[in-house]
């Protein structure tokens, strides 16, 4: 029985250069906030969902994965990035598995909703394992500053990809988990379509400027510009149907990411 399952591990980790080759061939489908609020809010369907998400999160993943193969071989080979890497290669091949699944098994779409869940749980830490292995790799050799600028773009990349991928998982398992947020019964998923974006960029902000503060005794100060809204009382109400329905936690972590990179340029 050992010896199967030692055989089946090995098999499987063979074949994941095969599926990255495979799905990285395929561009991630582009989305509009309005057709993820057309979806949660009146036309949500479980196995339209998991048909669609099979497909589109492994092409995620490959492609991102493909991106990382890029970055430098010193990277690559800190304890951190190995430890990122199986992560990806595991979530990818768990994905997989539901390939030639039907659709019309509750137990398959439970099952699917839960291997969403872990797969999300698994990834959580992977901006501070990310920072780690880049720190390992200063440590250990030095800064280049055509090599940090590379793995700059790449970080930004990867970043912004990680955000949309965990926010494609946070809706199918929001939406067919069962049960809903008390704390937000109005979201839909993780939107809230009634986003108050300006409060969001000055909390991404203020943390921002903590950090900096702390690790460099200075921050920048910040100009914020609101357009085609209108203020009711101090709340920021987008006019823009397309605007208003904005994830709060995308414009967080895009905020957040930006003003703490100025911060380190001071």
């Amino acid at each position: 029985m050992k010896f199967a399952q030692f055989l089946l591990k090995n098999s499987a980790k063979t074949n994941i250069p095969k599926q990255v080759d495979r799905f990285s061939k395929f561009s991630p489908s582009p989305l509009s906030m309005k057709q993820f609020i057309d979806f949660g809010s009146a036309n949500a369907c479980e196995k339209t969902s998991f048909v669609f998400l099979r497909q589109e999160l492994p092409v995620r993943l490959a492609n991102i994965m493909k991106e990382i193969d890029f970055l430098p071989d010193k990277l690559l080979g800190t304890p951190s990035l190995q430890l990122l890497q199986s992560w990806y290669a595991q979530s990818l091949m768990e994905l997989v598995d539901f390939l030639e699944k039907d659709p019309e098994d509750k137990k398959i779409l439970t099952k699917f909703t839960e291997t969403l869940i872990n797969i999300r749980n698994r990834h959580n830490n992977v901006v501070p394992t990310m920072a780690q292995g880049v720190v390992e790799y200063k440590e250990a050799f030095g800064v280049d500053p055509v090599t940090n600028q590379n793995v700059q773009y790449f970080l930004d990349r990867f970043y912004m990809s990680r955000i949309s991928t965990r926010m494609l998982m946070n809706q199918h398992t929001l939406i067919f988990d069962g049960s809903t947020n008390p704390a937000h019964p109005k979201h839909i998923g993780s939107i809230d379509p009634n986003c108050n974006v300006v409060a969001v960029v000055k909390d991404a902000y203020e943390s921002a400027r903590m950090l900096c503060d702390q690790y460099y005794l200075t921050s920048p100060e910040v100009e914020i510009k609101q357009v085609n809204c209108e203020c009711e009382l101090h709340n920021v109400i987008l006019r823009n149907t397309e605007m208003k329905q904005t994830l709060g936690i995308f414009f967080f972590c895009l905020t957040f990411q930006k003003l703490w990179r100025s911060t380190k340029e001071i």
